[in-house]
């Protein structure tokens, strides 16, 4: 191959240099934590019902030895990556990108290494290392392409997330240089997802996640049985970039690999600790900043201003007839949060979306797109509250990083206890324990095989 390498190229190298080299001990640590992170997504996960719809495509996506968590069983690679993928955004837990809308990275490349890694002689280290390079492809492909893609009504994680899979994947595997860009070039065919889930609240969103892991991981072996994907796949006139977007940042496609500058997709992950879309985390952060001030007297509020960035107002179902829209719906979501002061898993059921207090408080919030944060989009996620008091008083909140951001981190203690209260009635206290240990010792284990044995004995949600 003669001349500069194409962009397909270009990322597969990057992956190639991530899986030999040590990695740097904060990237590591994010790796840890977003492995952790993933598994208390996937354990939330297990008592929805995408773990039922799950459980009934496994037959179909054929027999196998890889670890289902929580089923007491195995299946095929794909079927085993497909369950946990769909499972593992179904409680919407999971990690997402700080710069890239809609884009669940843990979701999509933790699903396709571990089912590869079970049974080979891939070290903790390479788990993390493939990993790593799997949430470089994808964030750099996405945050390449951010408002473009939304524009045109594609959702992040099934348009982006096949080819962070297929690096992940391809690392696990040992594909070659040629070999991996051929394995993002077979992904990217296989790419899609559409925002239309979003109206309506349709679960099929979850199995965005599932095609993307799954997809990626059969990329990455179809690669390495024969199969061609173009190398200019990426920035051809046919290829995946004019297809998913009017606009393209190439620079940011092109830039030097993280060994060079020193920055990881990857440590622009952040963590949920409030079940629900992540663009309505900002006005959350805000919502539960004010209710500190104002105690929870809701009904002394005679309005609120929320302004926000486009996605952010974009979230507007004044009345969401389920758990699954109301995660959509930012007027109920501060109404749960100024009434209750809780918006994680257990605060999201009907009778909390249901209340009359919260109702009261999501009929008065106003969402408002404001040119200044939507400038500032996404740089900065930011939302301000204004609550207006029925004495004429006012209160004010602007928050600029939501919790969970990378700017206002949660750290290993948070997401442990996100972990073991995801945990509860499905792993007893010490086996939660010795899974957490496992997870923060992955990087010194000559394999992942104690790893998928601790998955492997989770038991099925009580309840």
């Amino acid at each position: 191959m003669t001349g500069a390498p194409t962009l397909a190229v270009h990322l597969a190298r990057i992956g190639r240099e991530i899986a030999r080299a040590p990695l740097p001990e904060a990237v590591a640590a994010k790796a840890r934590l977003c492995l952790l992170d993933h598994l208390a997504a996937l354990l939330y996960g297990l008592r929805s019902p995408m773990a039922a719809v799950g459980e009934g495509a496994l037959a179909a996506l054929g027999a196998g030895r890889a670890t289902v968590v929580g089923r007491g069983a195995a299946a095929s690679p794909h079927g085993a990556a497909f369950f946990h993928g769909l499972v593992a955004t179904a409680e919407d837990l999971d990690d997402s990108h700080r710069f890239a809308g809609g884009l669940h990275l843990g979701a999509v490349t933790f699903p396709a290494a571990l089912a590869l890694s079970e049974g080979r002689a891939s070290s903790g280290e390479d788990l993390l290392r493939a990993v790593v390079a799997g949430y470089e492809v994808a964030g750099r492909l996405a945050r390449s392409i951010d408002a473009g893609l939304r524009a045109r009504g594609w959702h992040a994680t099934g348009a982006v997330g096949p080819l962070g899979a297929a690096a992940a994947a391809a690392l696990v595997l040992g594909l070659d240089e040629d070999t991996t860009a051929g394995a993002l070039g077979i992904a990217a065919s296989g790419a899609g997802g559409l925002f239309a889930f979003l109206p309506e609240g349709a679960s099929v969103r979850h199995a965005h996640g599932a095609w993307a892991a799954a997809n990626g991981l059969l990329a990455a072996t179809l690669a390495a049985a024969g199969m061609t994907g173009p190398r200019r796949v990426l920035e051809g006139r046919d290829g995946y970039l004019a297809a998913f977007s009017e606009t393209a940042d190439l620079a940011i496609l092109a830039a030097p690999s993280p060994a060079v500058s020193g920055a990881h997709e990857i440590l622009g992950a952040y963590h949920k600790v409030f079940a629900c879309c992540g663009h309505a985390l900002p006005a959350i952060t805000a919502a539960l900043a004010l209710r500190h001030d104002l105690g929870p007297r809701p009904g002394a509020i005679a309005g609120i201003e929320a302004r926000l960035y486009r996605a952010s107002a974009a979230l507007a179902n004044p009345a969401p007839r389920t758990v699954e829209e109301a995660k959509f719906s930012l007027p109920v979501l501060v109404g749960i949060a100024l009434v209750h002061g809780d918006v994680s898993r257990r605060a999201m059921t009907m009778a909390n979306i249901g209340d009359p207090r919260v109702r009261e408080v999501a009929d008065r919030v106003r969402l408002i797109e404001d040119p200044a944060i939507a400038a500032a989009f996404p740089r900065l996620r930011a939302a301000e509250l204004v609550v207006t008091l029925k004495d004429g008083s006012e209160r004010r909140r602007r928050v600029e990083a939501a919790l969970g951001m990378p700017e206002n981190p949660v750290g290993w203690a948070e997401i442990e206890a996100k972990f073991r209260d995801a945990a509860e009635g499905i792993l007893d206290p010490g086996q939660a324990g010795r899974l957490a240990a496992a997870v923060e010792g992955i990087g010194r284990a000559p394999t992942t095989a104690g790893l998928m044995a601790l998955l492997g004995g989770a038991g099925v949600a009580a309840g």
